[in-house]
């Protein structure tokens, strides 16, 4: 079978095109222009060039393909403009979906977010199911993911053989960027972070988040969304593995949601020239307990969950090897500037 895969350089995407060759499949690459390609040496996939927000170069991408896996998106937390987020998250998924229903594409694998998601009340574990309720609550980048989301299971209801992923906070070898959920570990390994309030992540290997996308791509039903998520945690507990997994001691405090407002608000000035560490925004969101139940994907696909100390480690010995850990002054790390 002939794959594209879109976004295919990036932190899951190059472990998707590792394991479409593994199992012996032919990939070809849509790159960004000017995306870099390091994460894809010594790999014998082909590789074009495509801005999923051009038309004519998605068609070109697109055309002579059986499959199209679309994980091409802009994840990032802060921009100094966000147009471009959804014009890359929003319209680069109407661009890919619209060809692949021109060109007759076998099957397509959307990647969409545990983002497009709703949270349940408390600690309840949301599923597919779960209504979007984070209007309001939420920044760019999830109600981007919603809305492509929504683009997607229309194109799915009109016929097109679309099956979709949401994969929940992945950690894991090859986090270039690094993503926003790497930098979380890293500013807690470099003490940058040292400070959480209330509520929860679900953390999932990155290779599990891989291997979820080719079960969709064979298993997955047309129309039907599948949470490719692993292990719920406590933000208070997830700084408690961090650091003991990278051998930190240095203590880190719990406060009350109200206590941290002010520094929500702080970054929300600083945000108007560069990322802060945290806003109002993403401080409301992440608040909540961002806890998710894959049991359709287990059930239905076969997937399975790596155990998170194992995923932690995995990203902090590459980290480490790779020299993401190096501090300035003890607050900004070398690779944020």
């Amino acid at each position: 079978m002939k794959v594209l895969v879109t976004g295919g350089a990036g932190f899951i995407g190059h472990h998707v095109v590792r394991m479409l060759l593994e199992r012996g499949d032919e990939v070809r690459v849509a790159l960004a222009p000017g995306e870099a390609e390091e994460s894809l040496e010594g790999l014998d996939c082909e590789r074009v060039v495509a801005d999923v927000r051009d038309l004519p170069s998605v068609r070109d991408a697109v055309t002579g393909c059986d499959a199209v896996i679309h994980m091409a998106a802009v994840y990032s937390l802060w921009l100094p403009d966000w147009r471009p987020l959804y014009q890359v998250n929003l319209q680069g998924t109407r661009n890919v979906l619209a060809e692949c229903a021109r060109a007759g594409v076998e099957k397509v694998v959307h990647t969409s977010s545990i983002a497009a998601v709703g949270v349940e009340p408390g600690t309840t574990p949301a599923t597919e199911e779960t209504e979007f309720n984070q209007h309001g609550r939420a920044g760019h980048y999830v109600l981007s993911k919603h809305y492509s989301e929504r683009v997607a299971l229309r194109y799915a209801a009109d016929g097109l053989p679309v099956t979709i992923v949401n994969p929940a906070f992945p950690f894991g070898v090859g986090d270039r960027g690094p993503t926003p959920t790497g930098r979380i570990l890293l500013r807690i390994l470099t003490g940058a972070f040292f400070a959480h309030g209330p509520g929860g992540l679900n953390v999932v290997d990155v290779e599990d988040v891989a291997r979820g996308h080719l079960l969709a791509l064979d298993e997955g039903e047309p129309g039907r969304r599948y949470l490719l998520t692993g292990t719920d945690i406590s933000h208070g507990d997830l700084f408690e593995e961090v650091k003991r997994i990278g051998g930190v001691s240095r203590r880190h405090v719990r406060l009350p949601l109200w206590t941290l407002r002010p520094v929500g608000w702080l970054g929300d000035v600083v945000g108007r020239w560069r990322e802060p560490l945290m806003d109002t925004v993403h401080l409301r969101y992440s608040a909540q307990h961002l806890y998710y139940d894959c049991a359709r994907a287990r059930e239905e696909l076969g997937y399975s969950v790596t155990p998170l100390d194992q995923s932690v480690e995995r990203s902090i010995a590459w980290f480490q090897a790779n020299g993401y850990l190096e501090a300035d002054a003890g607050w900004r790390l070398r690779l944020l500037g």
